[in-house]
């Protein structure tokens, strides 16, 4: 399994992440005290729209299940699932390695949408 979370990068960050990819991954920080909740308002959207369109396409979706704040897509074919926790600024996923289903989404409703791995 492979986990990652999805951030949404505010247009004046996204230009710099571009240039050093790495520098996202390093200044998202667990919001533990007042100077990283700051950092990551000022680096990062919070992204309540996104969350309610993934949710309504997830809802659409007859594997799709919700228990105690995760949400969870069961293939019952291949035996796959995803899990996804969502949070203010960000959206942790865990899924198969080599797969990113629910980055692929979110990236379609905007380009400032940025992969963080775990």
């Amino acid at each position: 399994m492979r986990k990652y979370r999805v951030v949404c990068l505010k247009k004046e960050f996204l230009e710099m992440v571009e240039m050093y990819p790495v520098l996202a991954s390093m200044l998202y920080l667990p919001q533990n005290s007042i100077y990283e909740s700051k950092q990551v308002e000022l680096l990062f959207n919070p992204i309540h729209k996104e969350k309610e369109m993934l949710l309504s396409i997830l809802n659409e979706r007859d594997d799709y299940s919700y228990y105690h704040g995760i949400h969870t897509l069961f293939n019952p074919i291949t035996e796959e699932t995803i899990q996804i926790k969502m949070n203010e600024y960000d959206i942790e996923v865990e899924e198969k390695e080599g797969k990113h289903v629910i980055f692929d989404i979110l990236k379609g409703f905007s380009k400032n949408f940025y992969m963080i791995e775990l």
